[in-house]
């Protein structure tokens, strides 16, 4: 009886605490002020130098859930742009990608944002890259004002991929046969129950064209350079960070120090910063436990799509 006693008064107090933690997290402001080591020395700092900070980590996908449990997904990156681009004291977004690339909507949804941000309400967006920021993690860094990148960043990958499986050979071995009803001859284009046909190879040939063309637009639109000179770099191929620097992808090695200055620099901010970023309250819940996990569980089943369109790192 007194061992039971015990053990619900742990519990109680354990619950005690996280209803107490949870309340704080919940009544707190969603927009937290940060003081981290990138801080300069100079001024003390004022609403009027402030510098948000995005992070934009692993594959770059459409929410698949109405949650905020995904916080990395295109539309989360894209709400966090706008309200940052509403708040007239954030001169300047550090735009910091660690992203093999994702599927061609989804990059896009955060490419047309960043330019929007930049033309409509005139925020200086700098992109800071980690590890790797390549393919569709290269293409929404070429909407943005200017690139840092380490000297060993793996980037570049300009280019579509589409993969669509094919396991007829396997199911005529074990005796399986799919029947398929259809509505038009390109219904079932893709399947992975037969052969592709030459025509529908064309048709997805086509696909792809184009949104390698709409790729080598944006970096055009975007880095200002000549179309020439990015189809000759755009072969798929992969540039560390020092490469990329001598081809004119990026504009500065360096760190995201080296991108808070020179996001200071345009934005004309004189003194020091103050770094801010917005959470969502979960994420703060979930990071109590290990770090936030961007899927629920039956999502790894749903993005696993038969068609893969994506401009990705392979």
């Amino acid at each position: 009886m007194k061992k039971n006693t015990i053990v619900y008064a742990v519990l109680g107090l354990y619950f005690i605490s996280l209803l107490t933690s949870l309340t704080m997290l919940f009544t707190k402001k969603p927009l937290i002020t940060q003081k981290p080591r990138q801080t300069l020395a100079g001024l003390n700092p004022t609403p009027k130098q402030s510098i948000a900070v995005i992070e934009v980590v692993g594959p770059i996908r459409m929410g698949q859930s109405p949650s905020r449990f995904m916080s990395y997904d295109a539309q989360t990156i894209v709400k966090k742009l706008r309200s940052f681009g509403d708040r007239p004291e954030i001169k300047a977004v550090i735009l910091r990608i660690n992203s093999p690339g994702g599927s061609v909507a989804a990059v896009q949804e955060i490419y047309s944002e960043i330019m929007k941000q930049r033309k409509e309400k005139k925020k200086i967006i700098v992109a800071s890259m980690s590890d790797v920021a390549a393919s569709g993690g290269y293409y929404i860094a070429s909407a943005c004002d200017k690139i840092v990148a380490d000297p060993g960043t793996l980037t570049g990958s300009i280019g579509v991929i589409m993969e669509l499986g094919n396991a007829s050979e396997l199911f005529r071995k074990i005796g399986v046969k799919m029947e398929t009803i259809k509505s038009g001859k390109h219904k079932d284009s893709g399947s992975m129950f037969r052969t592709m046909t030459f025509e529908e190879r064309k048709m997805f040939q086509a696909l792809i064209d184009e949104a390698y063309s709409q790729f080598v637009d944006a970096i055009v639109a975007g880095r200002k350079m000549d179309k020439q000179k990015v189809l000759q770099l755009a072969d798929g191929r992969i540039y560390i960070g020092s490469q990329a620097l001598s081809l004119g992808l990026i504009d500065k090695l360096g760190n995201d120090q080296t991108a808070i200055e020179l996001a200071k620099e345009l934005a004309n901010i004189k003194g020091e910063v103050r770094l801010v970023t917005e959470n969502d309250p979960w994420e703060r819940v979930l990071s109590m436990f290990g770090g936030v996990d961007s899927k629920l569980p039956f999502q790894d089943l749903v993005s696993k799509n038969k068609v893969r369109f994506e401009y990705m790192l392979e």
